[in-house]
């Protein structure tokens, strides 16, 4: 399953942030896709695959100490089911 974590830095922890981005504790049954860091706000997201969802919430909990975060299920836009 593919997630995305919204990351905006806590008050003060910009640098602790930016260096947990860089060297994330990664248990080996998932698999970071991209760090991408933005100019404004939201300051980054991570795109990372996991097996479940309770999987992926251990993993993006460690971000939780230095920023604001949400972690979202993503699917390609070929899975959705549009209805109008």
């Amino acid at each position: 399953m593919l997630f995305v974590t919204i990351l905006k830095a806590l008050p003060g922890k910009y640098e602790e942030a930016t260096r947990l981005c860089r060297h994330p504790k990664v248990p080996e049954n998932v698999e970071v896709k991209m760090f991408l860091g933005l100019f404004g706000k939201p300051d980054a997201i991570v795109i990372f695959e996991a097996p479940d969802a309770s999987t992926a919430g251990d993993f993006a909990m460690q971000f939780g100490r230095v920023a604001e975060s949400s972690t979202l299920l993503a699917l390609p836009i070929e899975e959705f089911k549009w209805t109008w």
